[in-house]
């Protein structure tokens, strides 16, 4: 695989024997770092694999995308390869639902490739309108700092060092944008993949109604978890999430 196909998938813990790659794609402003730990309670059976976006961990040199066509149509060259070696599943959590929603129908359409079960995590079902028409990637620096901090998912220690925030907002600025500015196609129709969505009980900018919605976008099974916890719940319940997601794979004899 070149260089650069390496950049987008990072798998820290090979396991040639595994049966299927968790592919798991970070939220807006995350890297493939948000991850890390979950190799410490996944199965043998269970390969690790995640997106490492442009403009964030091993890649922080590199300029982020803001446009959603041109990630989903990069990244989905580079993962290929990747996606032809053994069955995989997907998981993505707040924006990296949305980036990973739009690569399977990518896939599905231009390369009959599809995974075999898929996660969407923390983000309205896509052909929901957004609550609010307010776009926050392009407000003046202390603005959007002050919004971040009401989103609650950046560390203070980051939101009061000049220094990171000079490397956070242009990365914040590019995943707000994919996301602010996302359009769903009627074009879309279901895919035919089972669905397990994960929602917090306490997100106050993602509703459990607007995960149940999920289950319009698919035609084959539809399963909701709810979790405690607000926005970032995977952080609170990290291994009782890969627990659920090894449980669903093994019980649908993925």
């Amino acid at each position: 695989m070149s260089e650069l196909q390496n950049k987008w998938v990072v798998i820290d813990d090979k396991k040639t024997e595994a049966r299927l790659r968790l592919f798991c794609f970070p939220y807006a402003g995350g890297g493939a770092n948000v991850y890390k730990r979950w190799n410490d309670y996944l199965p043998d059976s269970i390969e690790l694999a995640c997106i490492e976006l442009p403009g964030r961990g091993r890649r922080i040199n590199e300029p982020s995308i803001r446009q959603k066509d041109i990630l989903v149509g990069t990244l989905k060259k580079a993962i290929i390869p990747y996606l032809e070696e053994k069955p995989f599943c997907f998981f993505g959590h707040s924006m990296g639902a949305l980036i990973a929603y739009e690569l399977i129908q990518s896939l599905n359409k231009d390369e009959g490739l599809l995974p075999k079960h898929f996660f969407p995590s923390a983000h309205r079902a896509p052909h929901l309108p957004r609550s609010t028409n307010k776009k926050t990637y392009d407000l003046p620096d202390e603005a959007l700092i002050q919004r971040l901090r009401e989103l609650d998912g950046t560390p203070e220690m980051i939101l009061n060092n000049t220094e990171l925030l000079n490397l956070v907002l242009p990365i914040m600025r590019a995943d707000l944008q994919i996301c602010e500015t996302y359009q769903f196609s009627t074009e879309n129709n279901s895919i035919p993949v089972p669905i397990t969505a994960f929602s917090g009980l306490n997100d106050k900018n993602v509703s459990v109604e607007s995960m149940e919605e999920w289950s319009s976008l698919t035609n084959r099974s539809f399963e909701l978890m709810r979790m405690e916890g607000d926005h970032f719940f995977i952080h609170q319940h990290e291994q009782l999430i890969v627990q659920q997601i090894a449980e669903v794979l093994e019980l649908s004899a993925v």
